[in-house]
């Protein structure tokens, strides 16, 4: 049976049930109408049979008609009456037993059934333990065929080149991020998030300003938008290291900031840098100071 086909049913039941409530109120009234004039009746009822005998045959009558008058739930047939009981959840009307069947004795499963029912005490029968164990094995069976198709690269942990090499492409992939800047700096959030960027800024700048040949000290700082580097932990106080697609590499970054000593770029002096593309990352090591593990490598572009 298809979905409209009940729905229809649905809808004719809701209206039947709502007629016959209708009907019944009405009856009801009906029947308190009826008390009334029975009690008129029988007040007048002697004198009018002497009167006239005729007009209280036709009175009798009238009332046996009207106590006749059969309500919606007599109007149909048992079948509808089940098919509406199952739709709406509620339990089939119950056949009047007959007197042949109330005498007739119960049969020989009926008799099996009422033995089984006391000697289980009603209780349902419980699972053996080879057919838990059977279904165990099923189960196990299927999480097996289920994880074999899993690629195997998916199953084992990345190593820390795969994921640094994971970590560069979708750095280069922030700068093609299309759509407003809100849609740009949520590409760069789930970023951060996906990678647990630290960041990480030059603590000495100031004073390699003067004094370039010192050599740069990294200190963490968050949030990351606000710091040089981004940094993904690899290990070990390893971090592959970005700089931040945000970063302005100007003189004073490359002599002072650490970018010299983090990356082998094509810098050049007067010129003023603010797209990266990383071929590789750097690598800091970082305790409560940083500083440059290996260089890296990217192209710089205005």
């Amino acid at each position: 049976m298809g979905t409209d086909e009940l729905t229809r049913i649905h809808e004719l039941a809701k209206r039947v049930t709502l007629l016959e409530k209708l009907v019944l109120r009405q009856q009801s009234r009906m029947d308190e109408l009826l008390q009334r004039l029975e009690q008129t009746e029988r007040v007048d009822r002697p004198h009018a049979a002497e009167k006239d005998p005729s007009a209280a045959a036709a009175a009798r009558e009238n009332e046996a008609a009207e106590r006749a008058v059969p309500s919606v739930s007599d109007l149909l047939d048992e079948e509808m009456k089940t098919d509406l009981a199952r739709a709406y959840g509620a339990p089939p009307p119950r056949e009047q037993p007959t007197e042949g069947a109330q005498d007739r004795p119960p049969s020989a499963m009926a008799r099996a059934a009422g033995s089984y029912a006391r000697a289980t005490g009603g209780k349902e029968p419980v699972r053996s333990d080879r057919a838990k164990q059977n279904e165990a094995a099923r189960k196990k069976t299927a999480d097996a065929a289920a994880l074999a198709q899993i690629p195997t690269h998916e199953l084992r942990e990345k190593t820390p080149a795969e994921r640094a090499a994971d970590y560069i492409a979708d750095y280069n992939a922030l700068y093609e991020v299309q759509g407003t800047m809100f849609q740009k700096k949520k590409a760069q959030d789930d970023f951060i998030k996906q990678y647990e960027v630290q960041g990480m800024k030059c603590t000495n700048m100031r004073l390699r300003l003067s004094r370039p040949e010192l050599e740069p000290r990294f200190v963490a700082v968050a949030p990351p938008r606000d710091a040089d580097f981004w940094g993904m932990p690899l290990g070990n106080n390893l971090f592959a290291v970005v700089p931040n697609p945000f970063l302005v590499y100007g003189e004073e970054m490359h002599t002072a900031g650490g970018m010299r000593e983090a990356f082998n770029s094509n810098y050049r002096p007067g010129t003023v840098y603010g797209h990266f593309t990383v071929k590789e990352a750097a690598t800091f090591q970082f305790g409560t100071i940083g500083k440059v593990f290996r260089r890296g490598q990217l192209k710089a572009e205005v």
